[in-house]
């Protein structure tokens, strides 16, 4: 598995536990536990997201880096993966 793909999997394993947690937290608000680990996942996620967009470009549409030049499809799309 390259650096790519690995840093793809990973940030879904974490926004896939924010959407597990945001579920859970919408039934139990109070628990200060879930909240805590559903800011970790949150905190990590933005961390590779970072990461990846600085190395092979945006993920999805919030991330502009030239705000003269749309270049959401300049690059492959960040799932696609090579034949």
């Amino acid at each position: 598995m390259d650096e790519r793909q690995k840093l793809m999997e990973q940030i879904m394993a974490y926004d896939f536990c924010m959407i597990d947690l945001g579920l859970f937290l919408d039934t139990h608000p109070a628990d200060a536990n879930a909240l805590n680990d559903f800011r970790t996942c949150y905190m990590e996620s933005e961390k590779l997201r970072k990461q990846f967009e600085e190395k092979y470009g945006p993920i999805n549409q919030r991330f502009l880096p030239n705000p003269r030049c749309w270049q959401w499809i300049d690059d492959p799309w960040p799932w696609a993966r090579e034949a």
